[in-house]
């Protein structure tokens, strides 16, 4: 009989994640034993809870907020994606060595090419400049956009994010929120926590066009508030961000079980 491998999700909050029903949904499909919960974790116990659960012979974790930064920190090793972005959503360990990777850009870009978005030599704008951010980033540049701009209500955080990134510093600008772009945005990505928290979100006059692909990293059953107001502003194509959740989702599950599940027919059903 094989072993069943433990996975967890860990978090604060953590009792609305979905990424339990998405791993059944993989195990299942591919005819493998799995156990995934949702564990509760704060950050002052955040070093305690993982060496208990990999010593108790679990897999994998995926880490949520707000413990990515210290996932990444605490790592023996990280990937190349995860040292740029300084964070990590996937953990594992490998003989006495924890291993940390960030699948959330790769995630998005996987989304994105579901939806033949192309990022190549489109103007891209970033809302927001915190953690959520700094985790796709390094993704969307390995993509070649002809520029990205970051709007931000603090400037000062969103240059020290464009720093951050200072080797693609000629494709990353900082604009303010309130200003007119006075150029019209291919893609449009909401990385503020606005949606979540039913706030109101301050955007530029001519940001909405109904050529341009507005993208929420948010994401719930019903369209999100930054969704409903770019449909309501004109804009034609816009998608929030379960498809990402899910594409993330499969590439932490490959890492963990070297089996790479389909994601196609998920997304209708995750809400079901």
């Amino acid at each position: 009989m094989e072993e069943v491998i433990k996975l967890a999700v860990i978090g604060s909050p953590i009792s609305h994640s979905l990424s339990p029903k998405i791993h059944k949904i993989f195990a299942e499909s591919l005819g493998i034993d799995i156990s995934y919960e949702a564990l509760h974790v704060e950050p002052v116990d955040f070093k305690e809870s993982v060496r208990s659960l990999f010593q108790k012979g679990y897999t994998g974790l995926n880490v949520t907020l707000p413990l990515k930064l210290l996932a990444s920190e605490f790592a023996d090793n990280q990937s190349e994606e995860s040292r740029l972005c300084g964070s990590a959503n996937t953990l594992w360990k490998q003989g006495s060595a924890i291993y940390a990777d960030s699948t959330d850009g790769r995630g998005l870009i996987n989304d994105f090419q579901k939806q033949n978005v192309e990022l190549k030599d489109k103007d891209v704008i970033l809302l927001g400049s915190g953690g959520s951010a700094r985790a796709i980033l390094p993704s969307l540049l390995k993509k070649n956009p002809k520029r990205i701009s970051i709007l931000n209500r603090s400037e000062d955080k969103a240059l020290a994010l464009a720093d951050k990134f200072s080797q693609s510093q000629q494709r990353i600008q900082v604009r303010s929120l309130t200003e007119k772009l006075n150029f019209k945005p291919d893609i449009v990505i909401n990385s503020t926590s606005a949606s979540t928290l039913k706030q109101d979100i301050l955007l530029p006059d001519d940001i909405f066009h109904e050529e341009a692909f507005f993208y929420d990293l948010s994401y719930s059953k019903d369209p999100t508030p930054f969704v409903e107001m770019a449909i309501s502003s004109g804009v034609r194509k816009c998608s929030d961000g379960i498809g990402m959740l899910i594409e993330q989702a499969a590439l932490s599950f490959e890492i963990w079980t070297s089996m790479k599940p389909k994601t196609d027919s998920i997304k209708q059903n995750i809400f079901s």
